[in-house]
């Protein structure tokens, strides 16, 4: 356990050292950063305020962390205000950017990190307050921070996006299209003057909330995500997309207690590449906690965690360069403000 929240992101260094970002949800609540690079669990406070998850973190290689969250931006609720903040880690405390845009905007924040410290940012302004605008995206790879509008229908807030920087500088949003229950992927073209091109991952039945997105070495994406099939209950799926252009899309496991709504968690699937490019899930409802990983071309599932109903259903994690897998999760302990243990686990023996 490494502190009180709800939430939490994970990234690794290229040392393999875990840095993870949590945050309370009241309405003087806070913003937390916590990592082992001295030996031992430190954390500090990034931000107070009032703000909503999920957070978000990546590191460069050298450690250095970058944390998205969505700022309130009052005490209280108001529709017309509401903005991204991006808080970058520096060596006398942490540089706030605020992403000033019309709309109370960038919820469900999800960051990626170039190895020089460039940062893009994807989040939703949602269709809940009035806006059309939908999918954002947000970053500073070319002067001053700035925001774009991605061109997706008017969205809802609560169901996640995911953002990678794939080769050449490509980009790439996954995203659930609520209106037609489609899971989605956005790909920015690179260069300061790049086009957004979106097209349908999934769309047969309730496909595609709660996705995670990477990129293979070679640009190839992979995708998890859920596919809704009854009251708290689905199947976790993962794609990627063969040559031709066509998606080979695969059962993973099921869920059978995830609550969605405001209550839901957002992160409950997490992918990561191993160093040959093979895909490993993470997956969480309120009970368990899984592990998948595909061998011979069949996926194999085993529960790591059980909670009985006590879990916050989110999961982040990410693979050392020696394929070790470490996870962070939260354990809920109250619910008036939403509150829980913040937990890191991280596998021993070696590579998993």
């Amino acid at each position: 356990t490494i502190g009180r929240g709800i939430k939490p992101a994970l990234a690794l260094d290229a040392s393999g050292t875990p840095h993870v970002t949590f945050l309370t949800e009241e309405m003087r609540g806070a913003v937390f950063y916590a990592t082992n690079q001295s030996g031992a669990w430190t954390t500090a406070t990034v931000a107070e305020g009032y703000f909503y998850g999920p957070v978000d973190i990546d590191v460069t290689p050298d450690g250095v962390p970058t944390i998205v969250y969505h700022d309130h931006e009052d005490r209280r609720f108001r529709p017309e205000l509401g903005s991204g903040v991006v808080a970058i880690g520096k060596s006398d405390g942490w540089e706030l950017v605020r992403l000033n845009d019309r709309g109370h905007d960038q919820w469900d924040a999800d960051v990626a990190v170039e190895d020089n410290g460039i940062w893009h940012m994807a989040g939703i302004d949602p269709s809940q307050f009035g806006s059309q605008d939908g999918l954002e995206y947000a970053t500073n790879a070319f002067g001053p921070p700035r925001v774009e509008q991605v061109g997706s229908e008017p969205l809802p807030y609560e169901f996640g996006v995911s953002i990678e920087v794939g080769t050449g500088g490509t980009v790439g949003i996954t995203y659930f299209d609520a209106s037609g229950a489609d899971l989605r992927l956005a790909l920015r073209s690179p260069g300061e003057d790049g086009t957004w091109t979106i097209t349908t991952v999934e769309s047969e039945g309730d496909v595609g909330r709660y996705s995670s997105l990477a990129s293979a070495a070679d640009g190839t994406p992979h995708i998890s995500y859920f596919a809704a099939t009854g009251r708290g209950g689905g199947i976790v799926r993962y794609a990627t997309q063969l040559p031709g252009g066509n998606w080979q899309i695969e059962d993973i496991g099921t869920l059978s207690n995830v609550a969605a709504g405001m209550t839901g968690a957002r992160k409950i699937t997490a992918l990561a590449l191993d160093a040959q490019g093979n895909p490993h899930v993470m997956f969480s409802d309120r009970d368990t906690v899984v592990q998948a990983s595909r061998e011979e071309g069949v996926w194999v599932a085993t529960a790591i965690v059980k909670g009985r109903g006590r879990l916050g259903q989110l999961v982040e994690f990410a693979l050392d360069s020696q394929g070790r897998p470490h996870v962070t999760f939260f354990e809920v302990t109250g619910s008036s403000p939403l509150m829980g243990d913040i937990i890191y686990a991280t596998a021993t023996g070696g590579e998993s």
